[in-house]
């Protein structure tokens, strides 16, 4: 299999367009609607489909949701690390 250009420059979007890489989606998830897709050859020929705005629309939503998971992460650690008696 041969990647193109495009598929290169989107690989970040495969994981998302396949499952939430952090758990369960957000409600607001425009991911989802791909996660119905059965076909993994599929999901990953949206890249080359869908419009070069909606791919980045994706990655800019993708990369907030991620950098909020993982704030409300960290910050639920250093909760339950505080909590700890040692």
């Amino acid at each position: 299999m041969t990647f193109s250009e495009r598929s290169i420059k989107y690989a970040d979007l495969l994981v998302p367009i396949k499952k939430c890489p952090l758990g369960e989606a957000v409600p607001d998830c425009p991911f989802v609607e791909y996660w119905q897709i059965d076909d993994e050859t599929k999901q990953m020929n949206l890249i080359e489909e869908l419009p070069e705005e909606k791919l980045d629309e994706l990655r800019e939503f993708h990369r907030k949701c991620l950098a909020k998971k993982i704030k409300q992460a960290q910050k639920i650690s250093a909760e339950l690390y505080k909590s700890q008696k040692i």
